[in-house]
């Protein structure tokens, strides 16, 4: 077994343990969260997994469950999930420097250098998230990080674990691993689990057995990289530098079709500044706009048309006005009449950061907005997203989602606090 220790926090059904933190309530009854649009089910409550509802699943699929068991529907409130995570992760940062955030509800630490128990450190680590952020979560404790995971799924079935799982100093996890299906390993997705099962490797325990030349066969290098830390030896370190992103997109299916070019240009607008506020927010500015359109490709009984368009700006900027103009011209380069539109998005690329933007001598009035862009996050931040927009997208909002049943953005705006 390797000498590494790591941990694996995993906040259980964070988007449903996010509303419940402000309404109590919610506590012990069957929650869901949906998906953009309110289409899938993307989080579910333990009381709501027992009646069946599967991760996923369109919500029209479960409607009738959903009435007769009273199940609480929710519209995902991303604004709040983000902010609810951020304190999270700067909670796990506090307790180790070695830090890889993994996904919105999950993140690695390595705490192999802390003479602490390390089961005792995961139960106060755990218990400070949840007294500090109301958010309950499970710690998978390991010699590497894919066994981590496999720890963490235990921590969250066995309930007498009390939320930690450790394999330190367990030699052999046999019995462990043979009872974790092959689908449940990290890294291994639905296409590779149904290859592997056909091929009669089916659960964890097999998979480790297997011989590192068929691994490779099957698997590639990254299978006999899990194959390596089944075995308990570490060979996948912790990413803790966050490499500049490669591309930054919002991209939103409609609340209804939309026919017209004036309707499919301000949800462009939107999607655009929005974008540009993230990247912004990280101090980057992009050299690359890409936009692309579609139809709804499950609707048979109308035409389907997909296209996209990209133009590299002369320099990279992060100006909201800039961004939205060079996103208009590509939306009008690709738009077709005649068609029903169900989705767009807006996708940045070629970061480069803001310290390294060159102004350009011929155009004085190129990444001059700074000021502007700045006192425009500083009000959208105070007082709400989208509080000041552009005055193309405020026309008749036929693109935007449903939303039918989301809840307040608590932890960002102060007057939205429920009053107990």
């Amino acid at each position: 077994m390797s000498s590494k220790v790591f941990a694996l926090i995993d906040c259980n059904a964070f988007y449903v343990s996010c509303e419940r933190v402000f309404n109590p309530k919610l506590n012990n009854r069957p929650v869901v969260a949906l998906s953009n649009n309110d289409g899938c089910i993307i989080s579910r409550s333990k009381e709501a997994k027992a009646l069946g509802i599967k991760m996923g699943v369109p919500l029209f699929k479960v409607k009738d469950i959903v009435k007769k068991e009273k199940v609480i529907v929710f519209s995902s409130n991303y604004t709040l999930y983000a902010d609810m995570s951020r304190r999270v992760m700067n909670i796990i940062a506090n307790f180790s420097s070695n830090t890889e955030v993994y996904s919105i509800d999950e993140a690695f630490i390595e705490i192999s250098d802390l003479s602490v128990d390390y089961e005792n450190y995961a139960h106060q680590l755990r218990s400070t998230i949840l007294q500090h952020t109301g958010i309950p979560v499970s710690i998978g404790l390991a010699p590497t990080k894919t066994l981590s995971k496999v720890a963490n799924h235990k921590a969250k079935k066995d309930e007498s674990l009390n939320g930690v799982c450790s394999f330190i100093g367990k030699d052999n996890l046999n019995d462990i691993l043979e009872a974790t299906e092959v689908g449940d390993i990290w890294g291994i997705g639905r296409r590779l689990s149904k290859k592997l099962i056909n091929q009669g490797v089916y659960n964890a325990r097999l998979l480790k057995d297997s011989s590192d030349s068929w691994v490779r066969k099957m698997m590639s290098v990254n299978g006999l990289k899990t194959i390596t830390e089944l075995r308990g030896t570490s060979c996948i370190p912790l990413e803790e530098s966050s490499m500049t992103r490669k591309s930054c997109c919002t991209t939103r299916s409609f609340g209804k079709f939309l026919t017209t070019l004036e309707d499919v240009e301000q949800a462009v607008t939107t999607f655009a500044r929005r974008t540009t506020e993230r990247i912004r927010s990280e101090s980057l500015a992009a050299s690359c706009v890409s936009v692309f359109v579609r139809t709804n490709p499950f609707d048979k009984k109308s035409p389907y048309y997909s296209n996209g368009a990209s133009k590299t700006l002369p320099y990279p900027t992060h100006d909201t006005t800039l961004i939205v103009k060079t996103a208009l011209s590509l939306t009008k380069r690709i738009f077709k009449k005649n068609y029903k539109y169900k989705k767009a998005g807006v996708l940045l690329s070629g970061f480069c950061d803001e310290s390294e933007i060159q102004e350009t001598l011929f155009d004085k009035n190129y990444n001059h907005n700074t000021d502007l862009m700045s006192a425009l996050d500083s009000i959208n931040k105070k007082y709400g997203r989208d509080t000041v927009q552009l005055a193309s997208e405020c026309q008749s909002g036929q693109w935007r989602q449903k939303r039918k049943s989301l809840t307040q953005n608590y932890t960002t705006q102060i007057d939205k606090l429920p009053l107990v």
